[in-house]
């Protein structure tokens, strides 16, 4: 199965997903990482006891931390929030960066919690939000056939990866891999 995170890291580079599933190579995570993993479980310790107000939502269920997968999607990973009313299911991600504004990788992750929770929970998925941990300002994800398509694209991206044993190539710029925990393996960048 193809854990949710690694749509993100497929559009930060394809070659993270090379490495990551197709190696027995540890990576030494940056310091950053734990900082992700700590205010993850800061924010599902607060999402307990939150109300939800600002999103002006009528909901009946709160899905905190939930680990879900889809065998004929052939997906899973762990839902960081979500909100299930009559209608429809909200998936809820945090992100600790300091993004100002989500970006496409994010959007695309977040559209896979959807497309889990839809699946799962037999309901429509058509807006999600996103938090930054520079702002908690929570942006509001409209949920597009386009973006959808986009998703379903990459997931048949790194399958291909994966079932071929593709070493992809990779668009990623100097500040990217800089950042990378898998810079020393990649024989052909800066």
């Amino acid at each position: 199965m193809i854990p949710i995170n690694l749509i993100r890291q497929y559009h930060f580079c394809p070659r993270i997903v090379y490495f990551q599933e197709l190696t027995n190579i540890k990576p030494i995570y940056p310091r950053h990482v734990n900082f992700g993993i700590d205010y993850h479980r800061y924010q599902e310790k607060l999402s307990k006891n939150r109300k939800f107000k600002k999103l002006n939502i009528e909901f009946y269920e709160v899905i905190l931390d939930k680990y879900l997968e889809n065998e004929t999607l052939n997906i899973c990973g762990k839902i960081d929030l979500a909100l299930v009313n009559k209608d429809e299911i909200i998936p809820i991600e945090f992100k600790d960066t300091g993004s100002k504004k989500p970006n496409y990788a994010h959007i695309l992750q977040l559209c896979r919690y959807g497309v889990l929770l839809e699946n799962h929970y037999s309901k429509s998925f058509k807006t999600a939000f996103i938090s930054y941990s520079n702002n908690l300002k929570l942006h509001k994800i409209n949920i597009t056939p386009k973006i959808k398509d986009d998703f379903f694209d990459t997931i048949k991206k790194i399958e291909k990866i994966l079932e071929n044993d593709i070493f992809p190539n990779s668009s990623a710029n100097e500040a990217k891999c800089t950042q990378c925990e898998y810079l020393n393996y990649c024989d052909d960048r800066i």
